[in-house]
């Protein structure tokens, strides 16, 4: 019960039949950017040194392994010879662009919840232990991606989330900027904080993909993480139980530690076509958009037009917005009549 649970989150059923529709027309219209990676003999498609491999062990810290029971602690302690044989593992993985079968199972810890009904699958939040020895090679090309995406500036500015001298006060101090502003000049502010149901396990592959293409990242790079993102199975332990395997259908995997990277990809278009005189924010998942003036009405207008090109945005890409969750908030030094109507 609990692994069909976990299995519904990520399927695309959760899609209305419109948001699904829309995702096939956006394949459709990218086909040709879902082809193999090609040859990519730029720096990232290098084969791993054995700098980068000690440099992935010394950021590990000990945590419970996966299914094939190898912790960080063996890994750490082997000998020269015993790492040369895991770099060429890792250079074989890496050249023929398949990851091996165990490095994509993950066994779920159901952990209960605070407050929630122990009877409901849904009250159990999943902690997921994958083979450690996958996620030293994940490190590895995550530190490839990521200096990739920083040196040719593709993520955009307004990200704060998982970006190195980002933190969560940046977004905060300018909306609080923008505030400050309104309240000297007697303005009011009015800002959306937005809520994406399910942002990373109804993550679409596709989709990633397609946008990886567009910021030109091609080659080994490419296929390894189509293949990483293919397949990918889960199980439910509890005590010493193990429940049936089960294919995921959408989403980054849960605890790895590319998945933050990889979100931050397919989320950095959101506000592409907002207009450019409205103020935003993201922490990775999180998104805010303000505008200042004085004037309610056209405030109001100009938040609505931004909210359509999100909402056109999530449809495109198969993302759905928690209208529950999500807020508007109108900061003034006025009394407020009546509330501020966004849809």
């Amino acid at each position: 019960m609990l692994v069909k649970g976990f299995v519904n989150i990520h399927s695309s059923q959760n899609l209305s039949l419109e948001g699904r529709r829309a995702r096939e027309q956006t394949k459709a219209d990218n086909k040709e950017m879902l082809t193999g990676g090609g040859e990519g003999n730029d720096v990232i498609n290098a084969p791993f040194t054995m700098g980068e491999l000690m440099r992935a062990l010394a950021k590990t810290n000990d945590s419970a392994p996966g299914k094939d029971e190898i912790c960080y602690t063996m890994l750490r302690q082997l000998s020269k010879e015993g790492l040369k044989k895991l770099l060429a593992l890792y250079n074989k993985v890496w050249l023929m662009g398949k990851v091996p079968e165990g490095w994509k199972e993950a066994i779920i810890l159901p952990i209960r919840k605070p407050g929630r009904d122990p009877s409901n699958p849904g009250s159990y939040r999943p902690i997921a232990l994958t083979s450690t020895v996958g996620k030293i090679m994940e490190r590895m090309v995550n530190v490839r991606l990521t200096w990739y995406l920083e040196k040719h500036k593709w993520i955009a500015t307004c990200q704060s989330g998982f970006r190195t001298g980002r933190g969560t006060l940046d977004p905060v101090l300018c909306l609080e900027n923008e505030i400050s502003k309104a309240r000297v000049n007697k303005e009011m502010v009015a800002a959306v904080f937005m809520d994406i149901e399910k942002a990373y396990d109804m993550m679409w592959k596709d989709g990633l993909m397609i946008k990886m293409r567009r910021m030109g990242v091609n080659g080994r790079m490419f296929d390894w993480i189509r293949d990483f993102l293919e397949d990918r199975k889960i199980q439910v332990r509890v005590g010493k139980m193990m429940s049936g395997q089960f294919r995921t259908e959408n989403g980054t995997p849960q605890g790895s530690v590319i998945s933050p990277t990889l979100f931050l990809i397919m989320i950095n278009d959101i506000f592409d076509k907002v207009p450019t005189e409205l103020g935003r924010s993201l922490f990775a998942d999180d998104g805010a958009l303000w505008k200042r003036g004085r004037n309610k009405k056209h405030l109001v207008r100009k938040m609505q037009q931004g909210l359509k090109q999100v909402e056109d945005w999530g449809m495109k890409w198969g993302f759905r917005f928690s209208v529950e969750k999500s807020k508007v908030l109108v900061f003034t030094g006025k009394r407020q009549r009546e509330q501020c109507e966004l849809t």
